[in-house]
């Protein structure tokens, strides 16, 4: 054993030596280069025509949390925002006794966060207000102006005096008759879970409108995922117990009403805005930044042929509004991560989805504050969009709030339009000190 081991070992040695003396020919490669392609690389700022526009087409189905609320902003105005979901029973159960006998009904939503803008608003008190749906939920009609007061019942289920003090538990008693309405699901009802939506709609949960002149609220995020219904009631001299869960796999959504339409501007102006849910957002125009790198580089000597730019890396730099006096209030209400997205579309659906980029190393997305400003790599998409012919508004980059979610098994993260979180912010605009602009490190091909 000791011999072949070192006949191994010294095998090795003369191995390593031998292919340790072959010369590398570091100009491998280099006849695949054309001879007159000589390649310089630039760097160009370009001004980025931004304007603010209302995000209605905002997809606000499947939520990570379904919530409720309202907050008002010196410079949004009010924002109030209500979730609905479909329930179910968790198992069939073939009869519910004769005659039962209502004890109690009641749910404990575990609360997952909160948005306020001022720290006396995190336990305040507010009224919280659970109605029926008498309407089945259209699927695709999930824009934040698809629900309306016709969809429930203008008498709510749970019981009166409900206050949410901005706890971590959401604790909801229901009225008696409703669950005595619960009690008269058939057998068919019991036993499907399409069967007992089709007649019990569903619930949604919001609170009035905050009403106070000055700034403050705020809107609570609900779990609805850990939560379940539970009915007591009595029926043959013994006690029952009915369980219920909320139906994320079914239909429900986050609708908002916003005050801030007034701040969408398609004219170059000082300030842009951001705003969550389905409110104000700062938008870029493809069409018109595509333009200006053209007519550059016709004004090039010699001029140069966007088909011939060669694009490295592409940034959009979104400067915010300084903090003043030590007030970092706006600067603290900003989102975390945002990200230029196109308004796309499907079959029966639009939707805002990030533009590939995204996923690039250091792409960007959140706010830098030594230099007070968000930047987005969009490299990528401006390389395709010099490349195409026509262009139009379906074209434009809206600036929206992000989240991802990383896989288990492959470690990957996917990244989604966050349309549950609400945030606001203030950004300079093209007529301020500090305008948007798209930085360009490029080559040019040689023809």
């Amino acid at each position: 054993m000791t011999i072949r081991a070192r006949s191994i070992f010294l095998s090795a040695i003369f191995f390593f030596t031998l292919t340790s003396c072959i010369p590398v020919d570091n100009r491998m490669g280099s006849g695949f280069i054309p001879s007159n392609q000589v390649i310089y690389i630039h760097t160009q700022d370009f001004d980025a025509p931004m304007f603010t526009a209302v995000a209605d087409s905002m997809n606000m189905a499947v939520p990570s949390y379904l919530e409720f609320g309202s907050v008002n902003s010196p410079v949004f105005g009010n924002t109030t925002s209500s979730g609905l979901v479909q329930f179910a029973p968790y198992s069939y159960q073939e009869e519910y006794g004769e005659d039962p006998v209502v004890d109690n009904m009641f749910v404990n939503i575990p609360m997952s966060g909160f948005t306020v803008f001022q720290e006396d608003d995190r336990y305040m008190p507010q009224n919280v207000y659970v109605y029926r749906l008498i309407k089945d939920l259209d699927h695709l009609q999930i824009y934040p102006d698809s629900f309306s007061e016709e969809y429930i019942d203008p008498l709510p289920v749970s019981k009166p005096g409900l206050i949410y003090m901005g706890g971590d538990t959401l604790r909801i008693d229901f009225k008696e008759s409703f669950a005595y309405e619960l009690l008269q699901a058939d057998s068919v009802e019991r036993d499907s879970t399409e069967a007992f939506t089709a007649k019990y709609k569903g619930l949604f949960f919001t609170t009035e409108k905050y009403s106070a002149s000055q700034k403050g609220g705020r809107i609570n995020y609900m779990n609805i995922a850990d939560a379940s219904i539970y009915l007591n009631y009595k029926s043959g001299g013994g006690d029952s117990l009915l369980t219920y869960y909320f139906n994320v796999y079914g239909t429900y959504y986050n609708i908002a009403s916003h005050e801030s339409s007034g701040l969408a501007n398609e004219q170059p102006a000082e300030t842009l805005y951001y705003e969550g849910l389905a409110g104000v957002k700062p938008c870029l125009d493809v069409t018109a930044l595509v333009s200006d790198i053209k007519a550059w580089g016709q004004a090039q000597s010699p001029p140069v042929d966007p088909e011939r730019i060669l694009i490295s890396r592409a940034e959009l730099i979104m400067p915010v509004k300084i903090p003043t006096d030590g007030d970092y209030t706006m600067a603290d209400n900003a989102p975390n991560m945002l990200y230029p997205c196109k308004l796309m579309s499907n079959d029966s659906l639009l939707y805002y989805s990030p533009v590939v980029d995204i996923y690039n190393q250091k792409a960007g997305g959140s706010m830098n504050r030594s230099h007070w400003h968000y930047s987005f790599e969009i490299t990528s998409y401006l390389q395709k969009v010099l490349k195409s012919d026509t262009l139009d508004a379906k074209d434009n980059l809206w600036i929206m709030p992000v989240y991802s979610v990383t896989s288990s098994t492959s470690n990957s993260s996917t990244y989604y339009v966050d349309n549950f979180t609400y945030r606001n912010t203030v950004l300079c605009g093209n007529l301020s000190d500090r305008p948007p602009h798209v930085r360009i490190t490029y080559a040019v091909l040689l023809q």
